[in-house]
């Protein structure tokens, strides 16, 4: 027989308290009595939940409000300095570590390459070095820091806070955020880093106000994000959105870190492009590349690619309208599949602007279902290259809206 549970009111004042918050960050400036209405919470939980969240400092009174009659209303808004995250967007060549307020805005950051490092142990070192030089320069005590938020490079499993499998370095069973934790004493939350990127633009980028899209990100890998109906999709074992790793149909074995071949990665990433051009340059296939790069091959960029292509060279404008294409035609498959009413796209490789997104916007209208199309959204994103540290530090902030009161002493 199914046992149901009655919420205690401890549980009951968590929930109130973390729905007025919500409200508070997506409405405000906003009133205690229009809380109420949208809540159907009657005045008096209104203000006393509020008044708790004051006094955690995450809600501050600003201003008054327009009188409906009588007396006329304080307005209530997020306090987004109270306190501050730690966003880590681990890619496979480097780390970009930030500082980020409770609305996702960027204080400092910090890059360090990696430099060649591929075990577990140099890498994390790199990692913790970045994330103590962006807590040392932002003088702040570590209590003002809620916690370190970690988009992580290949299979994670968010609920252990382990790196499950890191095809670029090949290790396994990383136990991440035991480690950031100890070192740093700081909740510690880890994903996916393409999760991560889709979060950031589910709760501060372009797509605030859908339930269903699908992020891409193309960088030195291709990693996806899925949205449905309202919730960050993770598969079963923490696979979902490995679209990088789908094969394409070139027929040309190219063998990906992952240990198939022709793999979409092999064909559309930043390392893919740099190396197909670079082999280009160095057949004399790419007169205007080696040229720009003044002979030095591993100059050859997927930014010089896209200066080349700006300056209209053949070679260039191909280059990145093939992956485009590629990418494209992965992209429809998706759109069949799950019909998102938005496909955002972001890392380096989005960067190519039109050169690739014209190609990868015909694929799509070639390969999809008219009706899946006709209303869809598809384009970069909106947060930038800084997509990354803020969906990071959005691992940290969403736990914290969910429970607020977990933070009280």
């Amino acid at each position: 027989m199914e046992i149901f549970h009655t919420a205690n009111k401890s549980l009951i004042k968590d929930m109130n308290t973390s729905t007025i918050l919500q409200i508070v960050r997506t409405k405000g400036p906003i009133s205690r009595a229009e809380i109420s209405k949208l809540t159907g919470l009657n005045p008096a939980t209104v203000s006393s939940n509020t008044a708790g969240l004051m006094e955690l400092g995450l809600v501050r009174e600003t201003g008054i409000g327009v009188s409906s009659g009588g007396r006329k209303p304080l307005l209530l808004e997020l306090n987004p300095e109270a306190y501050y995250v730690v966003g880590v967007d681990m890619g496979t060549t480097d780390v970009a570590v930030g500082i980020t307020d409770l609305e996702g805005h960027i204080h400092r950051k910090i890059t360090l390459p990696f430099g060649g490092a591929a075990e577990p142990e140099e890498i994390m070192g790199i990692i913790g070095q970045a994330i103590r030089m962006v807590l040392d320069e932002s003088g702040m005590d570590t209590e003002r820091f809620l916690g370190i938020g970690m988009g992580i490079h290949g299979l994670v499993d968010p609920d252990k806070g382990v790196s499950l499998f890191a095809p670029a370095f090949q290790w396994k069973n990383v136990h991440v955020a035991q480690l950031f934790s100890e070192q740093f004493g700081l909740p510690v939350s880890i994903d996916n880093d393409a999760r991560v990127m889709a979060l950031g633009e589910k709760w501060f980028g372009k797509a605030k106000a859908v339930s269903n899209f699908f992020f891409l990100n193309i960088g030195t890998g291709i990693g996806s994000g899925i949205y449905l109906n309202g919730e960050l999709l993770k598969g079963a074992h923490f696979g979902a959105g490995e679209i990088g790793h789908i094969r394409i149909a070139s027929h040309q074995e190219k063998p990906c870190f992952c240990g198939k071949t022709d793999c979409l990665s092999t064909a559309a990433s930043g390392p893919a492009l740099e190396d197909m051009a670079r082999k280009a340059a160095a057949r004399g296939q790419a007169p205007m590349l080696a040229e720009l790069s003044n002979g030095e091959l591993e100059a050859i960029t997927g930014e010089l690619i896209h200066q080349a292509a700006l300056q209209g060279d053949d070679f260039s404008i191909r280059l990145l309208d093939q992956a485009g294409r590629h990418i494209g035609d992965a992209l429809s498959l998706v759109i069949n599949l799950l019909n998102p009413e938005m496909v955002l796209i972001g890392g380096g490789v989005a960067n190519g602007g039109d050169f690739i997104f014209r190609g990868i916007k015909e694929e799509i209208a070639n390969r999809s279902m008219q009706h899946n199309i006709e209303h869809i959204y598809i384009g970069p994103a909106g947060l930038g290259d800084d997509c990354g540290i803020i969906g990071a530090a959005t691992l940290i902030l969403r736990s914290v809206f969910s429970n607020p009161n977990q933070y009280s002493t």
